[in-house]
């Protein structure tokens, strides 16, 4: 008899690969600025004084730290839309959204010819990365089976980083062409190329069944989870019909509950304790990672690496090779530790300790030895940037979006999601808005901030971060004092259809 929850089949892992494509979207629209940046001839037609430049801390920074910030602001608005928009339309219809957004995004920024125009552009592609940031590990944690669920949900942060590493490597390869123009809008204009081929295959993306299923589309979700579970060893598809019992079941259950909230999930969130503490902790989840720097390090390596003695065309070049790292070794290598470690908490909580350290040996380098002849004390600088991604993209990069796509039930799913990312968002408004003052204005102390977070934050998931692991997303309703309604899949073995 096969074995609950450990098959996926060749078709599941197509529509996870597919729909990763939103993850790309999401990464190289996040981090297409952190090269922008870096190329002269952006600097040219804006008009804008270059580093080292009279003006720049008052001309240019001020520029910088708004086409970040108002880029993450158009994210967090996207992301409390889809707390509504998520169950209303589906994972799909929200995704598809997403696309047309991003395609609209990247032609106006790569079409600019003012800041106003630009900036506009920025927001309007944030809009569209709030929706893929939050859609997309949604959708892959409710089409995975929990065997094997922290491999394919990692997925999202692993196609992330891809499109953070090819941002990174054409910004460094275009730099090199005597057409400045060229160099910096082709690189936005190529935003466009992910959501228009996602949108292109949308129409053959199978919805979740879940969602389905909350719907009371039950014969769609049978159809979508019997091709999720297909094997030859299964001819009955047995695997497919127990999870399809405890989808129902534990939705069926679920529903009943919410009658105490006069069937309101938006009531639920608020009144009933393991739903506020989901809340909090899917909000902190997000919140905190990216407290832990990561997007401060990318989003600003080119001004980094300038303040560590880096010229010319070397800090874009060692921007691509810290992204490759990442996108190469320690996010796919972070993905495929979940599921052999069974830990979620223990990947982040190992994270943060090594971002603590880290970082802590980053600063200390910035604060002894930028903007001074040391080449030694420079390069160390530029080693602990690497040494960080080791432990931000191997622990946290990933376990942040698998851990929120598992701790909400279906039927808060989006309400919760959407939260949770909208924690990310306002956080990176937070951050990249004041990091490039902040590195003018006070230098090397504005790390602390990463540092000392990163010391709270461990014993916080510590105490208050329950473990998800090998669960199905109805069981591990138990890590939160719920009630599960169906406890042994095992014994579902004889459940037919037909039961519907």
């Amino acid at each position: 008899m096969a074995k609950p929850g450990d098959q996926t089949s060749r078709y599941n892992r197509l529509v996870i690969a597919f729909v990763a494509l939103g993850s790309t979207t999401y990464g190289y629209g996040a981090s297409v600025i952190g090269s922008t940046i870096g190329q002269p001839g952006w600097y040219t037609f804006f008009q804008l004084p270059r580093h080292g430049e009279p003006g720049y801390g008052t001309i240019t920074t001020p520029v910088i730290a708004t086409a970040n910030g108002i880029f993450s602001a158009g994210a967090a608005v996207a992301c409390l839309v889809l707390m509504w928009s998520g169950d209303c339309f589906g994972r799909v219809r929200n995704i598809q959204a997403g696309c047309l957004l991003g395609i609209l995004g990247g032609v106006l920024q790569g079409g600019a010819v003012n800041l106003a125009m630009l900036q506009t552009g920025r927001f309007i592609m944030g809009t569209s990365i709030g929706i893929m940031a939050t859609m997309t590990p949604m959708y892959l944690s409710e089409m995975s089976s929990p065997l094997s669920r922290g491999w394919l949900v990692g997925q999202h942060a692993i196609f992330l980083v891809f499109g953070y590493m090819l941002s990174a490597w054409i910004g460094y390869g275009l730099y090199f062409l005597p057409n400045t123009s060229f160099s910096w809008r082709f690189p936005l204009c190529f935003q466009v190329f992910f959501p228009l081929v996602l949108l292109a295959g949308s129409p053959w993306v199978p919805p979740s069944p879940r969602w389905l299923i909350s719907k009371g589309r039950h014969d769609e979700a049978w159809g979508v989870l019997v091709r999720l579970r297909r094997s030859s060893e299964d001819p009955d598809d047995l695997v497919a019909k127990k999870e399809f019992r405890q989808i129902k079941e534990q939705l069926k259950l679920d529903h009943e509950k919410l009658s105490a909230w006069g069937g309101s999930p938006w009531k639920a969130v608020f009144a009933k304790k393991s739903y506020r503490k989901r809340m909090i902790i899917g909000f902190l989840t997000q919140w905190g990672a990216e407290f832990g720097g990561p997007l401060i390090i990318n989003n600003y390596s080119v001004i980094l690496y300038q303040g560590l003695g880096q010229t010319r065309s070397m800090p874009l070049l060692l921007s691509a090779l810290w992204l490759t790292t990442a996108g190469v070794i320690y996010n796919p290598g972070g993905a495929w530790l979940h599921d052999k470690l069974n830990s979620r908490r223990w990947m982040f909580m190992t994270g943060f300790t090594g971002i603590a350290i880290t970082t802590s040996g980053l600063t200390a380098m910035i604060a002894c030895f930028a903007g001074t002849d040391n080449k030694v004390g420079n390069a160390m600088g530029v080693v602990f940037m690497f040494l960080y991604l080791f432990f931000q993209g191997t622990f946290c990069d990933t376990t942040m979006y698998i851990y929120v796509s598992e701790i909400f039930p279906t039927e808060i799913r989006s309400i919760g999601m959407g939260w949770s990312l909208f924690g990310q968002f306002s956080s990176t408004i937070i951050l990249l808005q004041t990091a490039p003052i902040g590195f003018a204005a006070v230098g090397w102390k504005y790390f602390l901030l990463v540092i000392c977070w990163s010391v709270v934050f461990v014993p916080i998931i510590y105490f208050y971060f329950p473990e998800t692991a090998r669960m199905s997303l109805e069981e591990l309703e138990k890590q939160f004092g719920d009630e599960v309604a169906v406890h042994d899949t095992t014994a579902l073995g004889t459940e037919e259809h037909s039961e519907q």
